[in-house]
């Protein structure tokens, strides 16, 4: 975790800070701070890898990493990406959809902090892009070849910008930013242009506007092309052709259907077709008219039927209801149904019941019921006339209907007959007037669909003048916003002069004539004393060269606010010294420079020194740097694969 001083940065535009990079899996967590940082051990401990290491999480992982970095499985690290803290969660996969996690740090409360997962690599939506927004540098794509400014765009990444951030022991001491890879050397030169305005992002983000427009109207000419040969062999050539064409069918169609509808007057007038036709209706709905009678009279007959059978079965309820009144009441009893004892009828009158000696009250549900049943014999007589009514209308239906359906059989079969006597006298001039109404129809269909494609063509003409008025809106953009070589030349002399500055601090040996320092206008390599960086002596020389030309690009870009990261990762800066005489002072200068820089620049630029043995004499104040001290028993990767033998594996 930070400080609570480095929490309380002042946000800089393009910071880029590391403050803590955790090797899960590997054991091993480095807290980092502002300033310089100190890395140092002997060789084959780790040192290198966790420069590598470094640039897999910010850039794309490099391919061969040693084998003990198997058992990393994620780079987790607190980074100041422009003034604001984030937490980073990145896979130490080479894949480039391998997903990076980022979670905001905040300072106070009061929002909640924003999360992300994002792609590790991509021109787009990508954690790479992330970085270079938040650190307000130029994300844009730029000319594969210099001399075709509008063809094959690439992008330039955050990869391509660490090429000024992250300087290899390998190359330390043999090449400036990469420059004997050809690719590399042309994304170094691209990344000079835009850090040092000799080409401007604006301009960038337009020539790729440019480029798309560009395929925009290829894709159209390829349209019109195709137009030409699609109706080169049709008679039409223009919207107005077509048109009359389809007016000239419409007129056709016309004629035909007046021809048909002539011929139908015909056979009507000369067949007496008319008359028939009318008979046949009009028994048609009559029939019609009889059918739903027979329907109607079908449902009241069922109804009829229905309401006779309850009828019946409700005489006969009251009649056993009658019956049974009788049989319940009189019963004679010759003993008592209580005790047992012989019962006399002679004990009581006549009036009297002998068995509870009361006089019977006189019941009135039987007369109720003979009432009812005279009623429901009445109702039954009636619904009996009433159904066999329905049934005599029924068959009268019936018969009518019978009747109609052989006369509308006798009129059909006589239209029919008529109809077919003008069809077989007419019948070629049938066929021909309707094989010419669906040629005619077909033709239309034709031309509409010939219409529409030549619509197409015009509005893909019209979309086509817009694209060129944009073009050449946007060539003007390109043209006005072009940099004067002074404007740009002011920077890449302050970048001359701080060169000249820190080699002269350094005390790098002087050729023939005084120390002098060149930008190449064409490559942007140093050139010392009028000599290249490759035609220098030794490669001691080269490294010297190397840290001033570093840390000249990253402090000329701090004062004048030029985009750049502001990280410098410096591997192996002693690895080709001595240890005595001017190769000693010369390590002593380098760290004294690297010092007072940090000092001079302190929150603005991390720097991170790696190397073997730092100076002797130097290390009471290197010492507070220190962040990583790696030896032989505790290497960088702590936990290593069981795959590795013990022997030590060659990386530094």
């Amino acid at each position: 975790m930070p400080t609570q001083s480095a929490q309380a940065l002042e946000p800089e535009a393009h910071r880029l800070t590391i403050f803590a990079i955790d090797l899960v899996g590997g054991g091993r967590r480095v807290s980092l701070r502002p300033g310089l940082n100190l890395v140092h051990g002997n060789i084959t401990t780790g040192k290198t890898t966790f420069v590598r290491l470094i640039r897999s999480l910010l850039g794309t992982v490099p391919s061969g990493l040693p084998e003990e970095t198997e058992v990393v499985s994620d780079l987790r690290a607190q980074l100041n990406l422009g003034g604001q803290l984030w937490e980073v969660s990145r896979p130490l996969s080479s894949t480039r959809s391998a997903p990076v996690d980022l979670v905001e740090v905040l300072d106070q409360e009061g929002r909640e902090p924003r999360t992300l997962r994002l792609p590790a690599v991509g021109s787009q939506a990508s954690f790479g892009r992330f970085l270079l927004d938040q650190m307000q540098i130029p994300a844009v794509s730029v000319p594969q070849a210099r001399s075709k400014p509008t063809e094959s765009l690439t992008p330039v990444t955050m990869s391509d910008w660490l090429g000024y951030c992250i300087v290899t022991g390998d190359e330390i001491d043999a090449q400036v930013f990469g420059h004997h890879h050809p690719f590399r050397d042309q994304k170094r030169r691209w990344v000079f242009e835009l850090a040092y305005g000799l080409y401007d992002a604006e301009v960038a983000k337009l020539v790729a506007t440019l480029k798309s427009i560009e395929i925009k109207i290829g894709a159209l000419d390829r349209e019109e092309e195709l137009q030409k040969q699609f109706l080169a062999e049709t008679p039409f050539s223009s919207s107005e052709a077509l048109v009359r064409r389809i007016a000239e069918i419409d007129s056709a169609l016309a004629e035909n259907a007046t021809q048909s509808a002539g011929n139908v007057s015909e056979v009507v007038a000369n067949f007496n077709v008319g008359n028939l036709r009318e008979d046949l209706l009009r028994i048609r709905a009559r029939s019609r008219q009889v059918a739903d009678e027979v329907r109607k009279n079908d449902g009241q007959l069922k109804d009829l039927t229905d309401l006779l059978g309850q009828l019946k079965s409700q005489f006969s309820r009251l009649t056993r209801a009658i019956i049974s009144d009788e049989w319940l009441v009189d019963f004679d009893f010759v003993v008592c149904p209580r005790c047992g004892s012989d019962v006399e009828p002679a004990r009581a009158t006549h009036e009297c019941c002998y068995l509870c000696l009361q006089t019977p009250s006189r019941s009135t549900s039987r007369e109720s019921f003979l009432a009812e049943q005279d009623r429901i014999v009445t109702q039954i007589q009636e619904t009996e006339s009433v159904i066999a009514s329905r049934r005599e209308s029924l068959a009268s239906l019936r018969s009518l209907q019978a009747e109609l359906s052989e006369q509308e059989g006798i009129l059909s079969a006589q239209l029919d007959s008529r109809t077919r006597t003008f069809v077989s006298d007419r019948e070629s001039q049938i066929a021909e007037s309707a094989s010419r109404r669906a040629y005619l129809v077909a033709e239309r269909n034709k031309v509409e669909e010939y219409l529409r494609i030549l619509e197409r063509f015009q509005l893909a003409f019209s979309n086509r003048q817009e694209l060129e008025e944009r073009k050449a809106e946007i060539e003007d953009q390109i043209t006005r916003r072009e940099l004067t070589e002074s404007a740009s030349g002011f920077y890449i002399e302050l970048l001359e002069e701080r060169l000249l500055e820190y080699l002269s601090r350094l005390n790098v040996p002087q050729f023939d004539a005084d120390l002098s320092v060149t930008i190449n206008r064409k490559t942007y390599l140093p050139e010392i004393s009028g000599r290249t960086f490759d035609e220098l002596s030794s490669q001691g020389l080269k490294t010297l060269v190397n840290v001033a030309h570093s840390l000249a690009h990253h402090t000329v870009a701090i004062d004048n606010d030029l985009p750049m990261p502001g990280l410098l990762v410096l591997d192996g800066l002693s690895a080709n010294a001595g240890r005595r005489g001017f190769d000693e002072d010369r390590i002593r200068d380098m760290y004294q420079l690297l010092m007072d820089v940090s000092g001079e620049y302190g929150d603005r630029l991390q720097i991170i020194a790696v190397d073997n043995d730092p100076p002797v004499d130097l290390w009471d104040d290197l010492s507070t740097m220190e962040v990583l001290h790696l030896t032989q028993e505790d290497k960088l990767i702590r936990f290593q694969p069981l795959s590795i033998p013990s022997q030590a594996s060659g990386t530094d």
